[in-house]
């Protein structure tokens, strides 16, 4: 078995990463905010889109929250002192929507964006035939 040789300075750099990405892995971790679903779909027909939004936050520490969706006066609901929740509501967007976590000092504390597609379906052009309609 034949072992390869590296120099000093290669093993000092890859000793020294290890060292500092086992020393920061612990602080890396930051508030998550998850948002499903993320995106829907809304018509000419029918331009609001109707869904149901599952809210989902995990955080490193306890935190006292709550739910904004932003521009609106009243917040959906609070947490207090939660690593993790979930929060389930029923919703109407016509536009895209920013929902935020806020402290209860007001701050913002993380955000997400719930897009809403327009679909324009595409012109269908009327199929000519094999050519034998000249007429």
């Amino acid at each position: 078995m034949a072992f390869k040789r590296y120099s000093r300075c290669i093993l000092w750099l890859t000793c020294f990463s290890l060292i500092i990405s086992a020393l920061i892995s612990p602080f890396a971790q930051a508030d998550e905010l998850t948002l499903t679903p993320d995106t829907c779909a809304v018509t000419a027909e029918k331009p609001a889109c109707r869904l149901d939004l599952l809210i989902e936050y995990q955080s490193d520490t306890p935190k006292s929250l709550c739910i904004w969706v932003a521009k609106h006066p009243i917040p959906l609901t609070c947490f207090e002192n939660q690593i993790h929740f979930k929060y389930q509501v029923q919703l109407t967007l016509a536009d895209d929507t920013l929902f935020e976590l806020r402290d209860p000092k007001n701050n913002v504390i993380t955000s997400g964006l719930v897009k809403v597609a327009k679909f324009e379906p595409a012109n269908t052009r009327r199929r000519r035939g094999l050519n034998w309609n000249l007429l």
